[in-house]
């Protein structure tokens, strides 16, 4: 595992303060350099108020900066021996501040806590993780609560589409179960409908259609596994369902209580993303374990 640099926004809420915890297990497993972010929020309220707004600036980050100090030592009192730095940016909104940040430097893991909102709430507001997960360049650890944060991950799920990304995932869970023991499962989500019309032949199921379609997927899964020498050495599980894959992803993670979720995810931005969405996305909203999500060649 290549770790070195993690980068944990904060904004104090009970989820950031999950995350921040996860990053500093992280931080202790692979000696890495924590950097704990804030956002701060310029002028949002009265435009009227803007000369106030800078006047008050220095004092009002300085206040910030105290506040940050002193919750960072009680969140870290038992970890003096980390190499742990703290900043505070300013922005006109957060995920625009952090992204900011996160790529115009060289981090190597952003942890970042999720609220998990859905429905209208998400549509409105949307969701500062995701709009992360979405455009940093380096793979990014979204923590959703405090109860599933572990030390060590040693049951790894990798939802598998044999994609670009996909792969370079399945090699992110390879190193990691690698490095930290346990075992991975691979799971393939057959999202393809069965027309009413066949119903009456028997066939409910696209499995019932395609009688040796698990036989065809099981062979590319080991080819897959193939390709990645660390493997051989790994307990694998895999696993092959019918349905939407975020669905699918959720069941199998309620059923087999794997510890993290490694996914790949197309990066797709624009009218691509707002017309089909995004599987990891909602893989994000749905589970309440961790999610590593990986992107191009950005294997850890």
């Amino acid at each position: 595992m290549d770790i070195k640099r993690i980068l944990v926004p904060t904004d104090f809420s009970e989820t950031a303060r999950a995350a921040l915890d996860q990053a500093l297990f992280l931080a202790a497993r692979y000696d890495a350099e924590l950097t704990v972010l804030h956002a701060r929020l310029l002028f949002e309220d009265d435009p009227a108020e803007l000369e106030h707004k800078l006047k008050d600036l220095k004092a009002e980050e300085k206040e910030v900066e105290h506040a940050l100090l002193d919750k960072l030592r009680k969140k870290t009192a038992d970890h003096s021996h980390l190499n742990i730095k703290h900043e505070i940016i300013r922005g006109y909104s957060a995920p625009s501040a952090i992204l900011g940040y996160i790529n115009n430097k060289e981090f190597d893991l952003v942890v970042i806590g999720t609220h998990g909102r859905s429905g209208l709430e998400h549509f409105l507001i949307g969701s500062v993780a995701e709009k992360v997960v979405r455009y940093a360049r380096c793979p990014v650890l979204t923590v959703r609560s405090a109860e599933y944060i572990k030390e060590k991950f040693e049951k790894i799920l990798v939802p598998l589409d044999f994609s670009e990304p996909a792969m370079h995932a399945l090699k992110t869970a390879a190193n990691w179960v690698e490095e930290e023991g346990g075992e991975l499962h691979l799971l393939y989500a057959v999202e393809q409908e069965v027309h009413p019309a066949l119903y009456a032949w028997g066939m409910k199921s696209v499995f019932d259609m395609i009688p040796d379609i698990k036989e065809k997927v099981e062979k590319r899964m080991e080819e897959a596994i193939a390709q990645i020498p660390k493997l051989k050495k790994v307990a694998v599980k895999k696993v092959i369902r019918e349905g939407k894959p975020h669905k699918v992803i959720a069941k199998y993670v309620e059923e087999e209580k794997p510890h993290l979720i490694v996914i790949g995810t197309h990066g797709m931005v624009g009218l691509d993303r707002f017309l089909l969405g995004s599987t990891t996305e909602r893989v994000i909203r749905a589970v309440k374990i961790p999610v590593l999500t990986v992107k191009n060649k950005n294997v850890i």
